[in-house]
């Protein structure tokens, strides 16, 4: 049950019983199936805590988690290093954190302290299908059916009356749009087809969804390089999930994102993909064209994101695919840089036109088709 404290909202709230007293705890849901990365909830709470602080001396946080996987628990527990001013602690939903795991000791009240009080859930009214629509949507600015249903695991059919349906309820708009552009100076262009984008009502809808109280500023969670959306690059950038999907059927893929800024480092994925192969929690990564560059550029700047994908990747314990999507001298000038690989990793080549194709997954060994 959502809560108010101020002008902020958490998702419930708890007294913790422990031996010498009661917690003040507000609880913070995360669910990694809602269209963002890990790494991008530390500011947000950062802003919800600083209220907290002011509000409620003494009280405490509770983030859970719910995901299919352990990588991205892990990943919000790193991301939250930098710690609040307050006591906090980050579990998976399902499991109740004791004393000492907290970040330090939470203050202990004689009696459990009453209830803050409740708020209702805008949210609660939409299906499940629809908030990761809107939640895909609001990341993405706007984009097309087939984007959309790749990035939220939604098949293709399912995506179209989710739509339908926001657009019934006004949260979501099909229209030819207006160009981002990264030069200002020049006259505005059109997006070359209708997208999909969303309205001032459904980013609101998502931004309650994420957490993020009103007037609360989340707008760091947009995919970077708008001025790309439109462009092949971008749209075989989002159909990343659905073309692992298609390639490895077998293969559970639970969500992935484009344009991913990764923490501690420079190098960016085209896209990022998460899921589980043969019992492994795996991160599939993906890098497409580069054939503007040249060939030396192009074996040092994959030298480059390999390290700090391996680094990445080993830093909790989640295996890594790979992949350059691109045309053939690309592939071969990339595969030159890949080298003798861990036994954790593999690396798949394959080309861009060929839409859902990919050669098999060898760890330890660059495969292409």
């Amino acid at each position: 049950m959502t809560v108010r404290l101020g002008d902020v909202t958490f998702s419930d709230w708890i007294s913790l019983k422990f031996e010498g007293g009661y917690t003040d705890t507000f609880i913070f849901d995360i669910d990694a199936l809602n269209g963002l990365p890990p790494f991008d909830f530390h500011p947000l709470l950062q802003r919800l805590v600083a209220e907290l602080d002011k509000k409620r001396p003494g009280a405490s946080l509770w983030i859970r988690v719910t995901s299919p996987g352990e990588w991205y628990l892990m990943e919000v527990k790193r991301s939250m290093t930098a710690g609040f001013s307050i006591p906090y602690v980050v579990t998976s939903k399902d499991k109740t954190p004791d004393y000492r795991s907290f970040s330090f000791g939470p203050r202990l009240f004689s009696s459990s302290l009453h209830h803050p009080p409740k708020v209702d859930d805008e949210i609660s009214s939409f299906s499940r299908e629809e908030l990761k629509c809107l939640q895909v949507l609001t990341r993405n600015r706007k984009g097309i059916e087939e984007e959309i249903a790749s990035l939220t695991g939604l098949p293709e059919s399912m995506t179209y009356d989710v739509l339908q349906r926001l657009q019934k309820s006004k949260m979501v708009v099909f229209k030819l749009g207006g160009q981002f552009q990264k030069d200002k100076s020049k006259p505005k262009k059109m997006d070359p087809y209708w997208m999909w984008h969303p309205t001032r009502k459904g980013v609101s809808v998502a931004l309650r969804s994420w957490g993020a109280s009103n007037g609360v500023d989340f707008s760091g969670v947009k995919e970077l390089n708008p001025h790309l959306i439109g462009t092949s690059h971008r749209t075989n950038s989002r159909r990343w999930p659905a073309w692992l999907r298609s390639a490895y059927p077998q293969v559970e893929i639970w969500t992935g994102w484009t344009e991913v800024q990764l923490p501690e480092t420079a190098v960016r994925p085209d896209a990022l993909a998460w899921g589980r192969i043969q019992g492994f929690e795996t991160l599939f990564w993906l890098e497409l064209g580069d054939g503007h560059k040249k060939r030396k550029d192009i074996e040092r700047i994959t030298r480059i994101r390999l390290a700090s994908a391996l680094e990445f990747c080993q830093q909790t314990g989640v295996r890594l695919v790979y992949a350059q999507v691109s045309p053939k001298w690309v592939q071969k000038a990339a595969g030159m840089a890949l080298g003798p690989l861990p036994p954790d990793m593999a690396a798949v080549m394959a080309n861009i036109r060929r839409f859902g194709k990919l050669p098999t997954i060898e760890w330890g060994i660059v495969t292409s088709i």
